[in-house]
């Protein structure tokens, strides 16, 4: 539990001190218009491509450390808890956004991708 709990903090504490974190939000705040053409990949889809390659990579590792190397295993998964509270965080703070704004962000994906504001 110790290794779980260390992973988990380690992963959510560096998230909160990211510098593509702040880019992000200044990107968000900064959005461009959004034209209705455009086609719109499905949520589904979106969360899909943004598990790969860490989060089934991460649960791969896992597996394979699980019998051999426990504690190894134990904080794998805790790294995986940490980015998935993280993900889970950033959802709430991007919902409550868009509910404040009455729109919807849309981004392009890639590291360059640019983002966009949609009504909703």
């Amino acid at each position: 539990m110790a290794l779980f709990g260390f992973g988990t903090a380690i992963v959510l504490f560096t998230l909160q001190l990211t510098r593509k974190r702040r880019l992000l939000w200044l990107a968000v705040a900064e959005a461009e218009p959004f034209d209705a053409a455009r086609p719109v990949q499905s949520r589904l889809r979106t969360t899909l491509r943004a598990t790969y390659p860490s989060t089934i990579g991460l649960t791969v590792l896992i597996a394979l450390a699980l019998w051999p190397q426990p504690g190894l295993a134990a904080l794998l998964a805790g790294i995986l808890a940490g980015l998935g509270g993280g993900a889970l965080e950033f959802a709430l703070q991007l919902a409550a956004w868009e509910r404040r704004r009455g729109a919807r962000v849309i981004a392009e994906p890639g590291r360059r991708g640019r983002v966009f504001e949609a009504p909703r």
